[in-house]
């Protein structure tokens, strides 16, 4: 009996749902529709011309639908505290809605009062400022909350939860403090070559110039230390390891031959 309840009371909080939904839709729509009426009536009577007549009610309303955006879209991005600017543009664009339906029986439009001719031509000036700066607010406040998540996250992995360290970021801000300019071939070197392979891809393989600029290491040095945890590593893996491009040393006599290179034989001058 249990089950068949449920499948019951899913249908009947859907239609509540879409019945709630209806009617709030409904409701809006009739009382933009009547705002809109009153609103366009006062303002052919201030003497707008019929098109701009047409135009003043949904400035109105949509400066006032700016302006409630904005209040949403502050609470969620720094909930807890009252966006005092916005509600306060949103109260004075509905109040003076809401007046002016309210007051339009008592107002006299043959002819119209002189304040309220300032009104109709002066609000659409004074609001489109304000809802401008509304949306400078909005890509100000977009890219502070970008540049403090990527401050709290301290180039923290995705993957890893918030407040939890990176084991790969970690072990990497480790060796260099340990390897970097000492020039030493130790432990902390040996880190650092395994972090770097392990974020190798085939775009960006890791080169002994990359070892021997973390580490301070000399030129053969990089090239064996990278050579070995290359070995290490594909033997951890089960694989052979690939061939290694080979390293050319600098002599200082030249024509003798380095151990594994051909010697190089350059033809002497006349004397």
């Amino acid at each position: 009996m249990a089950v068949r309840d449920a499948p019951d009371r899913d249908r009947i909080d859907r239609a509540i749902h879409h019945a709630s939904w209806l009617g709030a839709f409904a409701m809006f729509a009739y009382g933009a529709a009547l705002s809109f009426d009153v609103l366009r009536t006062i303002a052919l009577a201030a003497g707008l011309s019929p098109v701009l007549a047409w135009l003043w009610p949904l400035g109105f309303e949509t400066f006032m639908a700016v302006a409630a955006v904005a209040v949403l879209a502050e609470q969620r991005t720094r909930p807890g505290r009252t966006p005092w600017y916005p509600w306060v543009l949103t109260a004075l664009a509905a109040g003076s809605s809401i007046a002016l339906n309210f007051g339009h029986p008592y107002i006299p439009l043959d002819p119209p009062p002189r304040l309220l001719v300032a009104c109709v031509y002066g609000v659409p000036p004074i609001c489109a400022p304000f809802a401008w700066h509304l949306f400078l607010l909005r890509l100000a406040h977009r890219r502070h909350y970008a540049s403090t998540q990527d401050q709290d996250s301290g180039g923290q992995d995705p993957g890893v939860p918030a407040g939890q360290p990176d084991p790969p970021a970690t072990a990497a801000r480790t060796a260099r403090t340990g390897a970097a300019g000492t020039g030493q071939d130790g432990e902390p070197s040996r880190v650092l070559v395994r972090v770097l392979l392990a974020g190798e891809t085939q775009d960006r393989p890791v080169s002994w110039q990359d070892i021997a600029t973390q580490t301070g290491l000399s030129r053969s040095r990089a090239y064996a230390l990278l050579r070995e945890e290359r070995a290490h590593l594909a033997a951890n893996n089960g694989h052979q390891p690939g061939p290694q491009p080979p390293i050319r040393r600098r002599d200082s006599h030249p024509g003798r031959a380095q151990p594994g290179e051909a010697p190089d034989v350059r033809p002497s001058s006349p004397r």
